[in-house]
């Protein structure tokens, strides 16, 4: 059974350095190195809506994840978590599987201090399986953040921003109830991503009944699922230009380039990759292509925090948004996310993340929407804690 995450609270970014910088001069408080990969332990989570979220594609009513926990041979613990479902290609049991099966064997007893060189190795040995990598990935760097008693963002670089502001989800409803929602949601400072249904007659109202409620100064995005033909994703396009849209995320189905090509070339608005880009290699693709006007990504979905600062980085040598998203789940999840967007210059600051409020029964605490954004967590490693199970 996972035990509670022993935490330094409300210690600066500036602290926890100085006090990594003390410690080599005092080896009474300092970690012994190199420190070895002592166990790794996978425990399955459901925790249930609050609400259906209901996409094009999806009726989400529990979150279903895998929760991976690090621990070093002289007791630092790590921990890292995905989301999984279906349409991912994973399940918490296929990921639960190969980090058991495949990737442990191959993990436990390294040192720490070789994580590029074990992530390297992950890939070798095992193609694919994104999501399962990006959890035991998460609980690595977490435990080697916590080894040197500074945040995670310290440890990729630095600190870049210190606030991501945050886009809420709405689901697919009635265009009165989607209004109310995000008359809320707005009133609370956050931005909007609206899920569509795949019928123009009645999304378009949808759009435009949130529009209405929300006034004119509220960002609003909205997310296809991959629902769309391209000759309707165009007309619709055009009807979210008269509704102040600023972003169309994925309007066809994911392996449909051409169409997502034809999309971005008749749209009045942004078009944006999102299961079109399942790799570095696929954003490579749109990018060079010219498919798309930005790319969402996330470390979950694309394997890794290595894989996402490299999309990052093409976008912002190619002049295309990244955008940075997450699914519902335990905030683990999110907050590796948040010190990844903090650290990440090409990282839009404006990002999808803030989705364990809509959730019960995640056993972490330590990361809170406020007035839209969420601030980067002082603490050592991701900075938020285990309650306990």
């Amino acid at each position: 059974m996972f035990q509670a995450i022993a935490l330094t609270h409300g210690l600066a970014a500036s602290q926890s350095v100085m006090l990594s910088i003390s410690q080599e001069f005092n080896p009474s408080h300092s970690r012994s190195f190199p420190m070895k990969i002592a166990q790794i332990e996978t425990r399955m989570l459901e925790m249930p809506y609050t609400k259906p979220l209901i996409t094009a594609t999806n009726n989400f009513t529990v979150a279903r994840g895998l929760l991976v926990r690090a621990v070093t041979d002289d007791g630092v613990e790590g921990y890292g978590y995905s989301d999984l479902f279906p349409r991912t290609g994973e399940t918490p049991e296929t990921a639960r599987h190969v980090i058991e099966a495949v990737l442990k064997p191959s993990v436990v007893g390294r040192e720490l201090e070789e994580l590029a060189r074990i992530r390297a190795d992950m890939d070798h040995a095992l193609t694919g399986n994104p999501r399962a990598k990006a959890a035991l990935e998460i609980a690595l760097y977490d435990a080697l953040a916590r080894s040197a008693h500074v945040p995670l963002n310290l440890m990729l670089g630095g600190r870049y921003r210190g606030m991501i502001k945050v886009i809420k989800m709405i689901s697919v409803g009635a265009p009165d109830a989607m209004a109310e929602e995000a008359q809320r949601l707005a009133a609370g400072g956050l931005a909007l991503k609206l899920k569509m249904s795949g019928k123009l007659d009645q999304d378009l109202p949808r759009v435009a009944a949130v529009r209405k409620a929300v006034g004119d100064g509220v960002f609003i995005k909205v997310d296809a699922n991959e629902s769309y033909d391209a000759k309707t994703a165009i007309r619709l396009a055009k009807g979210l230009a008269d509704n102040g849209v600023e972003i169309f995320e994925q309007p066809v189905p994911r392996d449909q380039f051409d169409a997502l090509w034809e999309v971005k070339k008749h749209s009045p608005i942004k078009i944006e990759a999102d299961q079109s880009v399942r790799t570095v290699a696929d954003a490579q693709m749109v990018i060079k292509n010219r498919m798309v006007d930005a790319i969402n990504t996330g470390i979950q979905k694309i394997g890794g925090i290595g894989a996402v600062r490299q999309i990052a980085e093409l976008c912002e040598l190619n002049g295309i948004r990244c955008a940075l998203s997450n699914t519902a789940g335990s905030m683990v999840g999110d907050a590796a996310a948040v010190h990844l967007a903090a650290a990440t210059p090409g990282i839009a600051p404006l990002c999808e993340l803030g989705e364990f409020e809509v959730i019960t029964g995640d056993p972490f605490f330590g990361l809170t929407v406020e007035n839209g954004a969420i601030s980067v967590p002082e603490g050592e490693g991701l900075g938020v804690s285990l309650s306990g199970f």
